[in-house]
């Protein structure tokens, strides 16, 4: 009998112990861009979860983010440049049915910086000179004062953030060199930059920030997007713990910016 109590005790205790796991809150899903992820996301991973929010982030470029947010998927998506764009892109991807009540959140405005290997001694360059080299009209270090050797241009896909605001901002419309080697995210694109003796890429500055000793920063022109999440409608209450926790000061300064 005392047995036959242990084990009902034993059960019983299980059961509650499945029970309260079972109703932990699920991950919050997030789906889109690489610089979000790295300018915001990861820092405050840690963090986010003291405060109650567990994260779990798939950096995927901003369309295909967005897309995953349209498919249901997930339950917010991560950009990196307007919502009118993402819309675009996502849209080049299939996206059929697009809700008129998608809504971004922006958190943080964002400077882009154009980024070298670091043995390249190039400091700076002027609007002209990217756009040349973006393009593929300048195709040698020694046309912009460096050395004299080929340069490979490194750029996002098609689907990023980062490609869309590069093709507006930088190359105004012309087609990207039909040279350039075309890299799934910015992570990616540091990757390849830092391999590269001769490439040079552009990533968003919190990117470029994460990416210190691997890559360097060149001046360039004033090239900015906001980075920020989309929601279906306004936020539910727990993507609005996440958002909330986001304008503290304690979240701000870890931002990569």
């Amino acid at each position: 009998m005392n047995h036959l109590k242990m084990l009902t005790a034993s059960l019983l205790s299980l059961t509650l112990a499945w029970a309260g796991a079972g109703v932990q809150a699920a991950p919050l899903e997030i789906a889109g861009s690489t610089s979000v992820q790295k300018a915001i996301v990861d820092p405050v991973t840690a963090k986010a979860l003291e405060a109650g929010v567990e994260i779990k982030m798939l950096g995927v470029g901003s369309s295909k983010g967005l897309l995953m947010l349209l498919e249901g998927k997930v339950t917010v998506a991560a950009v990196s440049e307007s919502l009118a764009d993402a819309v675009n892109g996502a849209k080049k991807l299939g996206a059929a049915n697009v809700p008129a009540n998608l809504k971004l959140h922006t958190v943080l405005i964002d400077k882009m910086t154009p980024i070298v290997h670091p043995d390249n001694k190039i400091s700076a360059l002027n609007k002209d000179q990217l756009k040349g080299i973006f393009s593929g009209k300048i195709q040698n270090w020694k046309e912009v004062g460096g050395v004299d050797a080929p340069i490979a241009v490194v750029m996002a896909s098609a689907s990023s953030g980062t490609r869309g605001v590069v093709d507006k901002q930088v190359l105004g419309g012309e087609p990207l060199s039909t040279t350039a080697k075309e890299l799934r995210t910015s992570a990616a694109e540091v990757a390849e930059v830092a391999r590269d003796k001769n490439a040079i890429g552009y990533v968003g500055a919190g990117t470029a920030e994460g990416a210190k000793g691997k890559v360097t920063e060149v001046k360039g022109p004033d090239v900015s997007r906001p980075l920020g999440f989309v929601t279906i409608g306004e936020p539910s209450p727990e993507v609005k713990k996440l958002f909330d926790f986001l304008q503290t000061a304690e979240a701000k300064k870890l931002f990569l910016e």
